[in-house]
């Protein structure tokens, strides 16, 4: 199939995606604007997660990465998409706010004030569309790397307060943002090996490559489980009422039954399968475990997001899925047009001044 005919085609779901949510904005605002807001955060925090991979790479010189910066670029470029959709987690957000406002004066008024939340998101986008930019081009610098992983964890740690934590009225966690980070690079690592895995044909990945990509997702599955339970387990020896309601409402009924899934399949079963040498060093066995993973990122973020919003019943369903295609198909279509633009400029270039490949 042609690029022009994917091309085509992304762009015809993503109408059709983009008009159902349209509709569901207008006939059930508060169950689309809540599936709208889960699809976001959960991609975002996948492209964010590429974000820290690359520099993470340039920082350490990582030679394995040169199979996989290619697909890192193509999510690096979907990155103006998302930071039109930013509007969707601020007006939540100041929605929120206002339908359980807190005393005047109050350190949470104050810090959820409408234009305080504005401005606080308008330089986050700054920040990642900048630092997006430069990893794109082909200049290299440890030095950046290493002061862009500290800005990027501080403004990932602000919005994932911002745009999710707030929603919990009178809730906070102080590694809240740590978890979501990790739980973005696992998507990251996740869609980098598909990706990669989808142009092996053109571009084979040597076994030693796809094993520094496996064992590193391991480790940020074991590290994800980590946060999660450390989390948990002060929460649940605090036992502090407005603390733990949090995780009563998370644990119990339908929503338990979803954290034990993600538990299981999203946690032990991929870092039981992650064990085996072979599975790391195997790119069609490591792709399967990655799409169950990226599945059960976005259900990690449904379970996170989702019940201080609103219920779920068949309509929500269905919303959420031509929600998250919505955001996932225009991010697309917008790093096939860049990364086609660069291409084009890249073969426009005398053949001395080209960059050499990697």
């Amino acid at each position: 199939m042609t690029g022009a005919r994917v091309s085509n085609r992304l762009a015809t779901f993503a109408t059709i995606c983009v008009a159902v949510t349209i509709a569901g904005l207008v006939l059930a605002a508060r169950q689309t604007a809540a599936v709208l807001l889960t699809a976001y955060v959960a991609t975002l925090s996948v492209v964010l997660g590429t974000m820290a991979m690359t520099m993470i790479a340039q920082l350490t010189t990582a030679t394995w990465f040169a199979s996989f910066e290619q697909p890192a670029k193509r999510i690096l470029a979907s990155l103006p998409v998302l930071a039109l959709l930013g509007v969707v987690p601020v007006a939540v957000a100041i929605w929120n706010y206002t339908s359980s406002p807190s005393p005047p004066g109050s350190a949470r008024a104050q810090y959820l004030a409408p234009w305080f939340v504005v401005s606080r998101a308008v330089v986050y986008w700054a920040i990642w569309l900048v630092m997006g930019q430069r990893l794109l081009s082909s200049k290299r610098s440890s030095r950046f790397a290493s002061g862009g992983l500290v800005v990027l964890a501080i403004t990932m740690t602000f919005a994932s307060f911002d745009w999710m934590m707030s929603l919990s009225v009178g809730w906070y966690s102080t590694v809240y943002g740590v978890y979501w980070f990790a739980g973005g690079m696992i998507g990251a690592l996740a869609l980098l090996a598909i990706l990669a895995r989808s142009r092996s044909d053109d571009y084979p990945v040597a076994r030693n490559r796809w094993l520094a990509l496996g064992s590193l997702l391991l480790t940020f599955v074991l590290f994800w489980a980590y946060i999660g339970f450390a989390q948990y387990i002060v929460i649940w020896s605090g036992d502090i009422p407005r603390e733990v309601t949090w995780y009563v409402e998370r644990a119990h009924g339908a929503w338990g039954g979803v954290a034990l899934a993600i538990l299981i399949s999203g946690g032990a079963i991929p870092f039981l399968i992650l064990l085996l040498g072979r599975t790391r060093r195997s790119g069609g066995a490591l792709t399967v475990l990655c799409a169950l993973l990226l599945a059960f990122h976005y259900v990690d973020s449904y379970w996170l997001v989702m019940p201080n919003l609103a219920r779920v019943d068949a309509w929500t369903i269905v919303l959420s899925g031509f929600s998250l295609g919505a955001v996932i198909a225009a991010s697309m279509l917008l790093a096939r047009m860049r990364t086609a633009g660069v291409r084009q400029a890249l073969s426009a270039m005398p053949t001395r001044a080209r960059p050499p490949r990697t």
